[in-house]
């Protein structure tokens, strides 16, 4: 399934969502019509694309996408950002994706230490890490879940993400909603993770005890990661 959505950070940010193959031969229809659709709402061709393979195993499913096809890329040619689940190892390089990559001065963004990391270095392109949930809390005297995600902005900056559900947020409840914190575009080099979470009171035992953030921030000092504009 490839889903398009307009005018976020990026004239059009593509997600793929599936089994298998990326290949132009299951979504070269899709990417036209939303190229053209594109076109039609806006006046001119998109500027720039950002195309997100989603990471479904990590998220818990049982499927997803072990192969990118280098044709598949190449219909992209104003490819800003490129974010690539951990289940990919291996993308075909072609002179004309080279220059795709090159002109566009491409993001790569993934795991870290993920073949996303690797690609970008060996291309020499800069790389970020892909968003990641650091903590899910379900407090269950009144059934409301909080997802915590670290995300990371096409201008350099990083916030924290804050989804919460509970019973008649969809009609107005002020329980449910969507919410946002800032953090420091290099957090990781001078915050600790009880530092973040005591942004979240409640639920900061839950961000310390998932470990993930404390995983990422001591990985994170010895990376390379792009933290400027792109």
């Amino acid at each position: 399934m490839l889903h398009s959505i307009f005018n976020e950070e990026y004239d059009i940010r593509f997600e793929v969502r599936g089994n298998g193959t990326v290949s132009s031969e299951a979504f070269d229809g899709d990417v036209t019509r939303a190229l053209e659709r594109y076109e039609a709402e806006c006046g001119r061709a998109p500027r720039d694309i950002s195309l997100v393979i989603e990471d479904t195993l990590k998220a818990g499913f049982d499927y997803g996408f072990t192969e990118v096809e280098t044709a598949f890329l190449e219909r992209l040619e104003n490819l800003k950002e490129l974010i690539l689940p951990d289940s990919i190892t291996e993308i075909s390089m072609s002179e004309k994706l080279e220059k795709i990559l090159k002109d566009n001065n491409t993001l790569i963004r993934g795991s870290l230490d993920s073949f996303a990391e690797r690609f970008a270095a060996d291309t020499g392109h800069n790389f970020r890490p892909a968003d990641f949930i650091i903590a899910r809390y379900v407090y269950e005297k009144v059934q409301e879940t909080t997802l915590l995600t670290v995300q990371f902005k096409r201008d350099g900056s990083v916030q924290i993400r804050s989804d919460v559900d509970s019973p008649g947020s969809s009609a107005g409840n002020s329980f449910g909603g969507v919410f946002y914190n800032d953090l420091p575009s290099d957090f990781w080099m001078n915050t600790t993770a009880e530092e973040v979470s005591s942004m979240y009171p409640g639920l900061d035992d839950a961000v310390v005890k998932d470990g993930r953030l404390a995983d990422f921030i001591a990985k994170a000092k010895e990376h390379k990661i792009y933290i400027g504009k792109n």
